[in-house]
């Protein structure tokens, strides 16, 4: 709440352009504000680092509050403010209301419950532009402190190794690839890799990411596509890469994103990676629970452990080849092949 309103009254600016200690007098007059408000908004913010208290009611700005200036923080705070708290708190009478079955209705999640709204979130996302764009930034800024997956997994082994030898076929495919943001980190890694990189999303979204990005000049094809109604369109890839999409989905609705996906692999070369939370099958970790919930209150989704994705994987017709994880969030890969 603190951080919110701080960002709310322009404190975080001041802050982050101060060389010498300002007054509560000084941040409370952007506003205008109540000094005494100020102060115990600060009081806060001081407490988990957001600024440093140099003397009594003068502050100076720290790594955490110049952090607060930057577009993809502030949608963070917002979009959990704007979006996220109210329908986390209508969640108990949600789950009351529905008998406390497992949510797996994407149309009627807690977003749903709490605005009464009859589309799902992501569609309900493309109608307000100003939510849009405050969950554009929450997904960047979630981005910005991970480590992109093409600098820990095993790139030249695991997909450049045999794409060498076929350099006509496509090399990387992004399905719901948003802005672009995972395959332009490849191809800045990779630049000299054989074979076509190809951005998918919704047609809004490739025409968002090709306004907001020359991926022309960077040589990323974009195609329009819908994985649930469409079966893909590149046929014979080395690699068919999700990121974060499954958790947004139930096990029928993974099911048939992967039918309309496997027509189109070649066996014994096309792979499925995916990255998602591989949650152990004990003993989780505190933030792959509350991501469990949060993807459940949004769309109804869910966070899988590593049998849940193996279950699901074979329903689908396809093998692991391994679960890569990565030191930290409980973040990994999981590598896929026709058996």
């Amino acid at each position: 709440m603190a951080v919110k309103v701080a960002i709310d009254m322009n404190i975080f600016p001041i802050l982050a352009k101060a060389t010498s200690p300002v007054s509560v007098h000084e941040l409370a007059a952007s506003k205008p504000a109540d000094p005494l408000l100020v102060e115990r908004i600060l009081r806060l913010l001081v407490a988990y680092d957001f600024a440093e208290e140099q003397g009594p009611c003068k502050y100076l700005p720290t790594a955490l509050s110049k952090e607060m200036t930057q577009r993809t923080s502030v949608g963070v705070v917002e979009s959990l403010f704007l979006e996220f708290l109210p329908a986390i708190q209508k969640t108990p009478e949600y789950l009351h209301a529905i008998g406390y079955r497992n949510p797996e209705d994407p149309t009627f999640a807690p977003l749903q419950y709490t605005n009464k709204m009859k589309e799902g979130g992501f569609a309900w996302l493309c109608q307000n532009p100003a939510a849009l764009k405050r969950f554009n930034a929450f997904m960047e800024g979630q981005r910005a402190d991970r480590a992109h997956w093409a600098d820990w997994f095993p790139v030249q082994d695991q997909i450049l190794a045999a794409a060498e030898k076929r350099p006509n076929q496509p090399l990387l495919v992004d399905i719901g690839g948003g802005r672009g943001h995972d395959i332009l980190g490849f191809k800045e890694r990779f630049p000299s890799a054989p074979g076509k990189l190809i951005l998918e999303d919704l047609p809004r979204v490739i025409e968002d990411a090709r306004a907001a990005v020359n991926l022309d000049a960077m040589k990323i094809e974009t195609i329009s596509y819908d994985f649930f109604a469409e079966e893909q369109p590149v046929k014979g890839a080395r690699v068919y890469y999700f990121r974060n999409i499954f958790h947004d989905w139930s096990d029928d609705k993974a099911r048939i994103i992967f039918k309309n996906l496997v027509k189109s692999m070649e066996r014994g070369y096309s792979k499925i990676l995916m990255e998602e939370y591989i949650l152990p099958d004990q003993n989780a970790r505190a933030l792959g629970g509350m991501t469990d919930i949060a993807v459940m209150v949004f769309c109804s989704g869910l966070e899988r452990t590593q049998r849940r994705w193996t279950n699901l994987l074979q329903s689908a017709g396809l093998k692991v080849n391994k679960f890569w994880m990565r030191d930290g969030d409980g973040q990994g890969i999981i590598e896929v092949e026709l058996p």
